[in-house]
């Protein structure tokens, strides 16, 4: 495994050891989220760690933390390890959920052929990226993250694969070369203060529960003056 990816993994798995998992009804994306499933539908969620956005009770997880599995599987969660090609049937869910997780995995194009593929048509698939790849910096790469999306590229990507965006939002994620420079240089310092690690990733969870989503039906591409997309696709 290459040591960046290991290490990566190994800073996630202390996060979400110290991280409680956080009701799946707190975060803004719910009532769009509940709206796509009706009784009795199944949800996947994809690289969440103990942040669900779908209900941990009866919900299907993929992730390669097992701090986090353990924790989604002892209140009710169906869990897999696993990374690559997904362990489920064809049209086997009705959504689709990967917050923050595209942006690191190295082959994204068989990750989008996967999520169709378990996708019904007609279902929906939730994400976010960073995107604006002129704004990437030193805190993408201490983050893990491979890349920054051209919005408009990864609309025609997703595309590709019968998931058409439908509506988007924005969240703040836009640091300058010098800031993100210097936040990625604090947050790698962080790593040898693990409860100060924690203590940031909850403040910064926190700051997540609190927005507001506007959803917006404009060219994607104006998500990159803020440098986060949030976006609702339909698998045709």
């Amino acid at each position: 495994m290459n040591a960046t990816i290991a290490e990566n993994e190994a800073i996630y798995d202390r996060l979400w050891m110290e991280v409680p998992l956080v009701p799946h009804q707190s975060w803004p994306i719910w009532s769009d989220l509940q709206a796509e499933l009706g009784q009795g539908e199944r949800a996947l969620e994809l690289g969440g760690g103990t942040l669900p956005r779908v209900p941990v009770s009866g919900g299907f997880f993929v992730d390669l933390s097992r701090p986090a599995l353990g924790k989604l599987g002892a209140e009710g969660g169906n869990v897999v390890r696993a990374g690559g090609p997904l362990p489920f049937c064809d049209a086997a869910f009705q959504v689709v959920c990967a917050f923050e997780v595209l942006e690191h995995i190295v082959d994204d194009e068989q990750t989008m052929a996967e999520i169709a593929r378990v996708l019904r048509p007609g279902g929906a698939f939730l994400f976010s990226v960073p995107v604006d790849p002129g704004l990437y910096t030193d805190f993408d790469t201490v983050c893990g993250h491979v890349r920054r999306y051209d919005a408009e590229t990864m609309r025609q990507q997703l595309a590709k694969h019968g998931l058409v965006i439908e509506r988007w939002t924005t969240q703040r994620n836009n640091f300058g070369k010098l800031t993100g420079a210097m936040v990625g240089g604090a947050l790698r310092a962080l790593r040898y203060f693990p409860r100060l690690t924690v203590r940031v990733k909850r403040k910064a969870v926190m700051n997540q529960l609190q927005q507001r989503y506007v959803w917006r039906t404009d060219p994607i591409s104006a998500s990159h003056s803020d440098g986060g997309l949030i976006a609702i696709a339909r698998r045709k």
